[in-house]
């Protein structure tokens, strides 16, 4: 039987999108609680143009081992793939796969079936495991044990000592819009801006020639967006901007 993993770090069953404003801490948080050890970590950011392939992987040409001149084709894993292939091959240690600005891309494309996997059972594995593509299957079963529960029967399963860390600038909400389907699949935590943090406090700007606290400059700013957009959401964090 296989280990139920319970997360020293944060609550069992780690999928969390932690959302606020740009400059609010939202990837400083991710990285105080959850890259202790990056070896492993493993990281992506979405882009507008990132798809299935770049998430997961697909077949590439690459120089041949033996003969550099000659171009072979082989399948080049990517994030979520080697975040799989290690969380499967260590049960007993913790793994994270982080995802920035998980908002900017089209989910929907990009986790494709996928999606499945983000329902987990008690015990923290995917409730619905789904068939793996010929290649992905090829290449798990390359790397892991063909019998495991990683890839039985062709088919692939989250374990529960891999969590899925997202961040989200509320901001570019509207970019891709996710569905509600998706958006229950995660736990989300709000980060709020912080007037009362030190070192983001210790900051000067300067306007024509004047020199303001930018934590004061800030707060200003901020009433004024909310009282014109009547929200939140186009506000700056408090490390919006960085000392010199």
């Amino acid at each position: 039987s296989l280990p139920i993993y319970i997360s020293t770090h944060t609550n069992h069953l780690v999928q969390k999108i932690y959302f606020g404003t740009p400059g609010s801490g939202k990837s400083w948080t991710i990285k105080q609680q959850y890259e202790q050890d990056e070896s492993k970590v493993f990281r992506t950011t979405f882009h507008p143009d990132t798809d299935y392939a770049s998430f997961v992987g697909c077949y590439k040409p690459v120089k041949d081992e033996v003969d550099e001149k000659k171009i072979v084709y082989e399948f080049v894993p990517q994030s979520f793939t080697d975040a799989y292939v290690s969380a499967w091959s260590d049960l007993e240690q913790p793994y994270y796969l982080i995802i920035e600005e998980i908002n900017r891309g089209n989910c929907a494309q990009i986790f494709g079936d996928l999606f499945q996997l983000l329902d987990r059972n008690k015990d923290g594995y995917s409730e619905y495991p789904i068939k793996a593509d010929h290649d992905l299957k090829d290449y798990l079963v390359e790397h892991l044990p063909e019998d495991s529960e990683c890839i039985r029967d062709g088919k692939l399963c989250l374990p529960p000592n891999l969590g899925i860390i997202a961040s989200m600038n509320t901001s570019d909400q509207s970019l891709f819009p996710m569905d509600s389907a998706f958006k229950r699949r995660w736990s989300w935590e709000y980060v709020p801006i912080d007037y009362e943090n030190a070192e983001s406090g210790a900051f000067e700007i300067t306007i024509e020639g004047e020199s303001y606290n930018w934590h004061k400059f800030l707060k200003k700013v901020n009433d004024k967006i909310k009282s014109v957009t009547s929200s939140e959401d186009k506000q700056m964090g408090n490390f919006f901007i960085k000392s010199s």
